[in-house]
């Protein structure tokens, strides 16, 4: 018995007659459940108007999230540590209308918190035989290279790399939930209705949110549990991965941040595989917060591959020709065997002492090229390693990155062991209560976001402040140089950031850029006392005259929220 699914009538006479109370109360609060027995009576009745009303449907439902600290890590396969934000969800119902079955058609309508019933994205329809699943795709390497073909193929056929039609997200799950269950069930058509409160380009992860909600859906239709008939690490690389389809670059930590959320929590979520690495709650005094900047968000396709193609490239340097240089007495045993992904850069997994990954650092050229490493690699007799490193960990995924395009490599590589640092010490000094340093790696994490070099000097006095045990050495106060920040976004932190700090000190509160970069929202976390109040007016007048912006900061509070689920058939 598939106990997830009921008649579409069930379901609306449970939102009206409170049967779902008590799940509504725990996913966003008691005080709201009669706003979300309304949203969920929205879309199921726009369902019933579109598709009609004698479906048996299942709900599913997946939070927004926002990045806490570690940006940009996931596709290195490090952890950062998120938060589902409760209240801000996509919710999917999904049904299949036509009782004789819907074949292997797909329809599909998207809408909108604020539309009042009207379409979000214009209605998409395609038919699952055109996916052209005809091979394995259940590993995130298969996928990556599948996706990869699919991106070349749109843009030999129209000119572009990025799919901007909104469909391609659900048919990324489904080429992979396709074949994941192949040898189990074969996946049909389906009729669904999308609705979403969670803002577009906000740095909340929207199309993410899409992506999970409707694999879900997808899964429960089929009386597949997410969870239990796919494990969460399968679930959260799997589908997190099938986002490269439209012609993303990204990791799956936004997803898992959505999938482990729990209420009350911050999960610190590891990647490859996924995997739930430490919780700490927010201290009680502090609230999250997320805004939008204000500054419209670009994307610059050929600066997004060169800095993610920067961390398998700095490895493959580390690998074969830096660390090999080094002595027995500063590395000890087969470090290349233990040095695959760059979350392996640490100076425990490497046998030698923290002072000198700085000192590794020094080595790491600051511009390179594919061609140049090349180069090198045939003076050094690594040619065939160099042509593996091309064929396993580059292929044809990173196509704005010709042989001779210049890689900014050492701030790259630098922002990433730094921030990776900064991911397990945020957690450290949150749990010990020290939010002058939490805080302050807020702000050290935004100026990573610039475009700055990391020089021969600045690593050195690192090094030495490790050696003398000074813990302002570690790589967490280090900032790196990433490359994903504009003036005007950049501008937006720093005032807000300076309010801070003279109106209440370092402990006040700190926000940095969230998302992709290059504009969108900022977020982070603030006293209570500068929400509320005088206070909070004061802020959002210096906020509204500095930046032209208007923050009502009550409502821009976020509080972390449940993971996505299946709803249960109501009793």
């Amino acid at each position: 018995m598939n106990c997830h699914k009921a008649k579409l009538k069930t379901w609306r006479k449970a939102c009206e007659d409170g049967e779902l109370s008590s799940t509504l109360a725990f996913l966003y609060g008691k005080d709201h459940v009669k706003t979300w027995e309304r949203r969920y009576a929205q879309v199921l009745d726009a369902y019933a108007e579109t598709y009609g009303s004698d479906a048996c449907v299942v709900i599913a439902r997946c939070p927004a999230q926002i990045n806490i600290m570690g940006m940009h890590l996931d596709y290195g396969g490090m952890p950062s540590l998120r938060m589902a934000v409760r209240g801000v969800d996509v919710i999917t119902v999904a049904g299949v209308t036509d009782v004789q079955g819907a074949g292997t058609r797909v329809r599909l309508r998207s809408i909108g918190e604020n539309t009042n019933g009207d379409d979000l994205f214009s209605p998409v329809e395609f038919d699952l035989c055109d996916l052209s699943i005809d091979r394995d795709i259940r590993s995130r390497s298969d996928f990556m290279n599948y996706a990869s073909e699919v991106c070349n193929r749109r843009e030999r056929e129209t000119g572009r790399l990025m799919a901007d039609d909104w469909g391609i997200l659900p048919q990324g799950q489904l080429a992979y939930l396709s074949s994941y269950f192949r040898d189990r069930c074969a996946l049909g058509g389906f009729d669904g209705v999308i609705w979403s409160n969670v803002p577009s380009s906000g740095g909340m992860s929207s199309s993410s949110a899409v992506v999970v909600s409707s694999a879900y859906a997808v899964m429960g239709l089929h009386g597949l549990v997410p969870g239990i008939d796919m494990p969460n690490v399968d679930v959260i690389d799997g589908i997190g991965t099938s986002e490269w389809m439209r012609g993303t670059r990204g990791g799956t930590a936004d997803h898992g941040g959505m999938i482990m959320g729990k209420v009350g929590e911050l999960v610190s979520v590891g990647v490859l595989p996924a995997t739930d690495w430490g919780r700490a709650a927010l201290p009680g005094d502090f609230v999250a917060v997320v805004f939008d900047s204000g500054v419209k968000r670009v994307y610059e396709d050929a600066l997004r591959d060169e800095t993610v193609i920067s961390y398998p490239l700095g490895v493959f340097i580390l690998r074969e020709f830096v660390l090999p240089e080094f002595s027995r007495d500063v590395i000890q045993g087969d470090f290349a065997s233990r040095l695959k992904l760059i979350r392996d850069v640490t100076a425990g997994n490497l046998a030698m002492a923290p002072a000198q990954i700085f000192a590794a650092l020094k080595e790491i050229p600051r511009r390179i090229s594919l061609n140049e490493v090349r180069d090198w690699s045939v003076r050094c007799g690594k040619l065939r390693e160099f042509e593996n490193f091309l064929n396993e960990e580059v292929g044809n995924r990173y196509p704005y990155v010709a042989g001779d395009y210049p890689i900014f490599l050492r701030r790259r590589f630098a922002f990433a062991l730094a921030e990776h640092d900064r991911v397990s010490a945020m957690r450290e000094f949150i749990e010990r209560g020290d939010m002058q340093n939490a805080l302050g790696l807020i702000r050290i994490s935004h100026v990573g976001e610039r475009d700055e070099e990391v020089s021969d000097e600045l690593l050195s006095q690192h090094q030495a402040r490790v050696e003398k045990g000074d813990e302002r050495g570690r790589l967490c106060f280090l900032s790196g140089g990433y490359g994903r920040m504009t003036p005007e976004y950049d501008r937006v932190a720093v005032t807000i950031n300076e309010y801070l700090i003279e109106k209440g000190g370092i402990e006040a509160g700190a926000v940095q850029r969230i998302g992709a970069g290059w504009g969108g929202s900022v977020g982070g976390l603030l006293r209570k006392d500068f929400t509320e109040g005088q206070s909070a007016e004061q802020f959002s007048d210096h906020i509204r005259n500095r930046l032209e912006l208007d923050v009502d900061f009550q409502s821009c509070i976020v509080t972390p929220g449940e993971g996505a689920s299946l709803l249960d058939l109501p009793h």
